[in-house]
């Protein structure tokens, strides 16, 4: 009995070391698998190496980039921190979103003035800087025009709450380099009568209505003003003001005072202060100039109206040749339409 016993005993122990050894060797297996396969920790842990050391020399480089940019914008030895990256002004000659952004940051710079002659304004983490002269672009009809800035700060706002808060003057100036309507040309009006001036033209009827600001396609950041107008040709005490969207440059915005009267080129006297642009025309305003000079879609330069009255007659307004020089036109001729706007 004792015997048989002992024999069940030794059969019990043979069968549980049998199986330890399988499970040693189960996990022996599953050891190795996950030490020495593809998706082994050795594997992993040397992908993960790798990584690391891919990480750290892209930081470097990054740290590399940023110091080379340091020393180029403020020289060696420098630790000032990099501020907003210029960008040219042409990156949005035809973005007038972005530039309604610019006029709001100049409208609530109070050191801004219409004598100021460049403006640095920051947009978006972008610095852009703009100064009279510069050219941009819009479409009229569905057609791209040329149009460029004349000054900053020069006209009298009719909503002062259109940037936010109260500001009195419209922010950037614009006028037209390419005529609005191409190679159409337009009458002042559809007779030869300078009647109450500026304010009763046909012209500016049209400028202000579906035919003219409706087309712009930067219609919506278009600033109403107030321009002041010769109401009659020979009266210098007639000016008076309208408010409008769409605007003729007066004579007076464009040329100084002449040097042997009282008149601004051949209107009878003033209709508001020279744009900063025009103060760097050295040209008189009966001799010829390129910075005065303004073309058709097609680039051929051509007479222009202005909404001066000429001076002497009922019949006519003044006007610009194709050359730059001041002269004056009958009404109801059909010229050149080249206006301003404020954005």
């Amino acid at each position: 009995m004792k015997n048989q016993f002992m024999k069940r005993q030794s059969g019990i122990t043979l069968v549980a070391l049998v199986v330890t050894i399988v499970v040693l060797l189960i996990l022996a297996g599953i050891t190795i698998m996950y030490t020495m396969g593809d998706n082994s920790i050795f594997k992993k842990a040397q992908e993960a190496k790798e990584k690391t050391d891919q990480a750290i020399k892209n930081e470097q480089n990054y740290l590399e980039n940023l110091a080379n940019r340091l020393e180029e914008e403020y020289g060696t030895n420098q630790t000032t921190p990099i501020g907003p990256m210029d960008v040219p002004i042409e990156s949005i000659k035809s973005d007038w979103a972005t530039i309604e952004k610019i006029a709001k940051e100049i409208a609530k710079d109070d050191t801004i003035t219409s004598d100021t002659g460049e403006v640095k304004v920051v947009i978006d983490g972008k610095r852009y800087t703009i100064k009279p002269g510069d050219i941009f672009e819009v479409e009229y009809n569905g057609e791209v025009r040329r149009v460029r800035v004349l000054g900053f700060k020069h006209d009298d706002l009719v909503d002062k709450t259109v940037y936010g808060g109260t500001h009195e003057k419209a922010s950037i100036s614009f006028e037209f380099l390419d005529f609005m309507t191409g190679d159409t040309y337009k009458q002042m009006n559809t007779t030869n009568t300078n009647e109450n001036g500026w304010g009763a033209t046909a012209m500016r009827t049209f400028l202000n209505g579906t035919e003219g600001k409706d087309k712009l396609n930067n219609k919506a950041y278009i600033k109403q003003v107030k321009k002041k107008y010769i109401a009659t040709y020979n009266d210098a005490s007639s000016v008076t003001t309208c408010n409008d969207y769409l605007w003729l440059l007066a004579s007076s915005e464009m040329v100084p005072k002449n040097s042997d009267n009282t008149r601004y080129g051949v209107a009878l006297t003033s209709e508001g202060s020279q744009y900063k642009y025009y103060q760097g025309v050295t040209e008189t305003h009966n001799n010829p100039s390129e910075n005065r000079a303004k073309t058709t879609s097609v680039g051929n330069e051509n007479w222009y109206w202005i909404r001066s009255p000429y001076g002497d007659n009922t019949d006519t307004f003044c006007t610009f040749d194709y050359d730059g020089s001041s002269d004056y036109n009958g009404a109801s001729r059909n010229g050149g339409v080249a206006p301003g706007f404020c954005i």
